[in-house]
């Protein structure tokens, strides 16, 4: 069972698998990492320096298809740090603080 089946249930939102890079702003760094998956309620981040669980960021992510950029607030709900399992990367799990229907539509347009 990977990381995704077991967040599954919790979920209220389809998560897509993406390989894209954006920029995370809290209130003591910014950051530019890479989103492995996301949806219309939240996304991962991966990171080799996940912030605190309860941490407010700023996710600004520039749609390949559109050209649109969302910047979209959000909170850290989990985080993991490095393992040498591969199917686990370091990274961060973020809830967004509202749902953004139009950012469904730019993932699945870029599947």
């Amino acid at each position: 069972m990977d990381i995704d089946d077991m967040y599954k249930e919790r979920r209220q939102f389809v998560r897509f698998p993406v390989r894209s890079r954006c920029w995370c702003e809290s209130k003591s760094v910014t950051m530019y990492v890479e989103i492995l998956n996301i949806g219309q309620g939240g996304a991962f981040i991966k990171t080799y320096s996940p912030l605190s669980v309860g941490e407010v960021v700023k996710v600004r992510w520039k749609s390949m298809v559109s050209g649109q950029e969302f910047i979209i607030p959000s909170e850290v709900i989990w985080r993991r740090e490095y393992s040498s399992n591969p199917n686990l990367p370091p990274g961060m799990g973020l809830k967004f603080s509202k749902v953004f229907e139009e950012l469904e539509k730019e993932i699945v347009i870029s599947q």
